[in-house]
């Protein structure tokens, strides 16, 4: 079973508060009410709590101007260092949702909105996307990337490291690490706007800075045009077991002609249908720590 809801063309996350509700039925309505009920968990408790509640044990989270951060624990360290966690209620809102066939792994990804907590005043929006495993009896959370939200970690937390080394996967999420790998070192290559027109699907769908939502190689080949050097590495996978439906998790650096490197990190998902290669549905990275002496 195979199931794929999306809002595609000519959206404008700046302009969403509440997303249309999705409607999915069986696995599928699991999924949605998994990732309602996390955002639930997080408007009214905190962040803190719904990783706690859904982030696996070894799950990733990429939260804006902090490191890859792998599990709860260190989930809840990042957010101990980040001042402004209690003043903040974080909410998300699925525009779709992807599920492999076997139902082992699913994704959503849409609008996330930070409010204050203790002052009136306007809601912040930004994008998710989680990554979620099927367990006995739940689903938890894999992979969860949020950009575009505030307050960012500005200092680096203690226990978390700054970098991690490239990860050696097996199974079926190794050959999502190999295409990642492929896609990286055609960008190196090539340039970034040939490796994304190249590894993009046909229905893949990113959001730019803009918010708006490119749809396609072509548009999301455009919207990484520049003279810069595109560099990264996975540092984690997960994969459906039927490896049709996966994700990698890794760290970049984006070298333009003139001024300071960006250091990015990402999350990508990919798909691999019977009749079709490997390819990204969906991409997505915010900023992580300077590394002022790479290896």
């Amino acid at each position: 079973m195979r199931i794929r809801l999306t809002i595609l063309a000519g959206v404008s996350l700046s302009l969403l508060l509440v997303a249309p509700r999705l409607v999915a039925q069986g696995v599928g309505a699991e999924l949605l009410a998994a990732d309602r009920a996390a955002s639930d968990l997080s408007s009214d408790s905190g962040l803190v709590a719904a990783l706690g509640r859904s982030l696996d044990r070894d799950g990733v989270l990429l939260w804006p101007g902090a490191p890859v951060v792998v599990g709860a624990e260190e989930g809840k360290r990042l957010m101990v260092a980040i001042s402004a966690r209690d003043t903040m209620r974080l909410t998300w809102q699925p525009l779709g949702v992807e599920l492999a066939r076997d139902s082992t792994l699913g994704v959503t990804w849409g609008v996330a909105v930070i409010t204050p907590r203790l002052t009136a005043g306007a809601p912040h929006i930004g994008r998710y996307t989680a990554a979620w495993r099927r367990g006995p009896g739940r689903w938890t959370i894999s992979a969860l990337l949020f950009t575009g939200v505030k307050p960012v970690a500005t200092t680096p937390a203690p226990g978390i490291p700054l970098s991690r080394s490239p990860g050696r996967v097996t199974g079926p999420a190794g050959d999502f690490v190999a295409a990642d790998l492929a896609f990286a070192q055609l960008a190196g290559d090539s340039g970034a706007v040939v490796a994304f027109r190249t590894w993009a699907a046909p229905e893949a769908i990113v959001s730019g800075g803009s918010g708006l939502l490119a749809r396609g190689p072509e548009a999301i080949a455009s919207g990484v045009a520049g003279p810069a050097v595109w560099r990264w590495h996975p540092v984690a996978a997960g994969s459906s077991r039927t490896g049709d439906l996966g994700w990698t998790a890794g760290e970049a650096v984006i070298r333009p002609e003139t001024g300071d490197p960006v250091y990015s990190k990402y999350l990508t998902v990919w798909i691999h249908p019977p009749d079709r290669a490997i390819r990204f549905l969906t991409d997505g990275g915010n900023a992580r720590p300077a590394i002022l002496n790479p290896r």
